[in-house]
Order: C-alpha cells, then structure tokens, then sequence
C-alpha cells in the first residue's frame, strides 16, 4: 500500500509471530488448533495446520521483499521445513515421491489423509520458496565483491 508505518507494524507483528512460532532448535512450531493460544492461556502444540506453515513462508516472503532482512529468509526455511520434518515430532507431511502432503501433525503423529487443501499447501510453498531461493541466490550474486568472481 505504499504506507511506511503499516510496513513497519506489520513486520513487528510479523517478527513476535516467528518468534513465538520458532522452537528452541530453530524450527518452526505453528500454534496447533486444537484450542490455539487463548489469552492467558495455554498455546496448544498440536493439530498443526499446513496453511500455518505456508502462510507463514509467504508472510515471511513478503517481509524480505520489503525490507531485506534475512531473518525472513530464515523464518521462511523454517516454515518450509516443518513439511519436512523440521517439526515438533521430527515426521514428514509432505511425500514428493507420491506428490501429496498429509493433513497436519497431531500428537500421535501425522494425520495421514491428504486432502486437497493440504497437498495445495505443500505445493504453493515449494514453489514460493523456489522462488524466493532464486531472487535470494541473484541478489547475493550481484552484491558479491568483484574479487569473488576472478580467478
């Protein structure tokens, strides 16, 4: 919207959402909807969502566009990451070999249905994040000292 100071208060949300939403280890661990956060309450870990994770990446996305920063680019790993097993319970949603994703992680472990929804989810992020790699991995190599490149 081309407004400097909702820029700045969407990415100060943005920044507590990655932080309450990173695990001690660095990976990412979305609120679970099995009763979310209510206020001075508990957050709930489990049933997490793989639209947490891919809203996550694209707001995560949005931000680097924004302001360069690579703590973005960071949170938008994470998110990736948690489809692979980057997660709570250290088990992969997604299965590229079948091309699906399974519907989120629950205690137990992964709900094992692949409904649309999240399958979508999966595929939308991967190809964010291929995106989001390629202008990263440009950017780098046009900010490289000369030098970098000469034998």
């Amino acid at each position: 919207l081309g407004d400097a100071e909702l820029a700045r208060l969407g990415v100060r949300i943005l920044d507590w959402l990655i932080e309450v939403q990173t695990a001690p280890d660095g990976h990412f661990s979305p609120i679970g909807n099995h009763g979310w956060w209510p206020r001075s309450g508990d957050r709930a870990r489990f049933d997490q969502q793989p639209i947490e994770a891919t809203t996550m990446l694209v707001a995560a996305e949005a931000a680097w566009r924004a302001t360069g920063r690579d703590h973005y680019l960071a949170a938008a790993e994470a998110a990736y990451g948690w489809f692979l097993g980057r997660n709570d319970l250290g088990l992969a949603l997604a299965e590229p070999e079948r091309g699906g994703c399974c519907d989120g992680l629950d205690e137990p472990g992964v709900n094992p249905n692949q409904g649309a929804e999240s399958t979508l989810m999966w595929l939308t992020s991967l190809e964010h994040l291929r995106g989001l790699r390629e202008v990263a991995a440009a950017d780098a190599a046009r900010a490289a000292p000369a030098y970098a490149t000469q034998g």
